[in-house]
């Protein structure tokens, strides 16, 4: 579907795409909440809101730290730069939502270790998401860290974070928090909220998951041509 090309040189992909964002402006017309946020801030809530038809975001996700235009400004930098955006994500289908096709000028390092990562048999008390999570931050010490699956990733990123600025000064541009469930999800975007150290996107409450979060890095991406 995505391949066929429609009168006026747009494919059928695009055109639903555009068809999309249309409805979802009209029924966000009046939302008191969606035209509180920036522009670069409404791209993100709208492509989320696209990729899980769940309009209930619009008055969930959050920014800290002006966090969008940031990094519309750090991807477009690295554009100038010629550098490889890197990014470590919590699960493969994060890994998967992350469009190359979105902005073809970004050179993207695209790296999950949750089937690679071998947790050592002392490693009790802790998920393969959580250790996976940290052992890719610290080898690939990325740009962004997206986290669209396990709240314990999140608890974990956020705590390997802040001991890599203890250690090295390392400290990622940007932390994608959208993990989904009922155990531990909402607790750990709550933390990632309130913790003014990193420049965050996140939603509040149980909802989430990779096409959330995944949607949100493309977002940017966008916004970025």
């Amino acid at each position: 579907m995505n391949g066929t090309v429609l009168s006026g040189g747009m494919n059928a992909g695009d055109a639903i795409y555009g068809k999309s964002i249309s409805i979802i402006d009209s029924l966000l017309k009046d939302d008191k909440h969606f035209n509180s946020y920036s522009e670069a801030e409404k791209a993100v809530v709208k492509r989320v809101i696209h990729a899980t038809s769940d309009i209930s975001y619009s008055g969930s996700i959050f920014f800290t730290n002006g966090s969008a235009e940031k990094s519309v400004r750090l991807i477009k930098e690295k554009i100038l730069k010629k550098e490889p955006l890197k990014i470590v994500c919590d699960s493969e289908m994060t890994k998967a939502g992350i469009s190359r096709n979105v902005n073809k000028n970004i050179i993207l390092d695209l790296s999950c270790y949750i089937n690679s990562a071998e947790m050592p048999s002392e490693a009790r008390g802790t998920t393969k998401s959580a250790f996976s999570i940290k052992i890719a931050i610290r080898e690939k010490l990325p740009d962004v860290i997206i986290i669209g699956n396990a709240p314990t990733a999140l608890a974990s990123a956020i705590d390997t974070c802040e001991e890599l600025y203890r250690t090295i000064n390392y400290k990622p541009s940007l932390i994608i928090g959208m993990p989904v469930g009922f155990v531990g999800a909402s607790e750990s975007k709550e933390a990632l909220y309130k913790n003014n150290f990193f420049n965050a996107i996140g939603n509040f409450g149980n909802l989430g998951g990779s096409s959330s979060a995944a949607a949100a890095m493309n977002a940017l991406l966008g916004e970025s041509l």
